[in-house]
């Protein structure tokens, strides 16, 4: 796979995933198939599920370490300022030969360009929350936050796979 590959897959998995709405209990439900999904596999990852006021839903499993929370911080912080998954944004700068800095207005101790950070998009418009997947390779932890809103939305996961 090409970096812009990736890219266009990514486009279209945001543009495709999408929520109708979004409450408490869609992230409790989304953030238990993702929980599953990595049990299943032998995966352990520390999953985050947020409105821009709140956390619905966190869970660290066997295997994380405190770590990952502040990689779950750094790449919310880039899904929320720029409205796409924090993979997206990462492959981004680096097809175009740039990196997070003052340039930006951004820093490596507030926002981690990596993938794993997921926008919750209302069918609307508005970028409302994100899902966060953080502890395996940032490809990994995009993939499996996709799956899994896939699942939750009824939608065949192996239409949004980057494989």
């Amino acid at each position: 796979m090409t970096i812009q590959a990736d890219i266009d897959t990514i486009l279209a998995q945001e543009k495709a995933l999408v929520f109708p709405s979004f409450s408490e209990a869609d992230a409790f439900a989304l953030g238990c198939h993702i929980v599953r999904l990595a049990q299943s596999r032998g995966l352990g990852v520390f999953v985050d599920i947020r409105l821009w006021d709140r956390v619905l839903f966190t869970h660290a499993m066997a295997g994380t370490t405190s770590d990952n929370e502040d990689w779950v911080r750094r790449k919310v912080n880039v899904v929320r300022r720029f409205h796409c998954a924090s993979y997206r944004k990462g492959l981004e700068m680096k097809r175009d030969g740039k990196a997070f800095g003052p340039a930006s207005g951004t820093n490596d101790a507030d926002y981690a360009p990596h993938g794993g950070g997921f926008p919750i998009r209302l069918a609307d418009g508005p970028v409302i929350g994100c899902v966060t997947v953080s502890n395996l390779p940032q490809r990994e932890d995009h993939k499996l936050g996709v799956e899994a809103i896939a699942l939750h939305l009824g939608l065949d996961p192996a239409d949004f796979a980057m494989d």
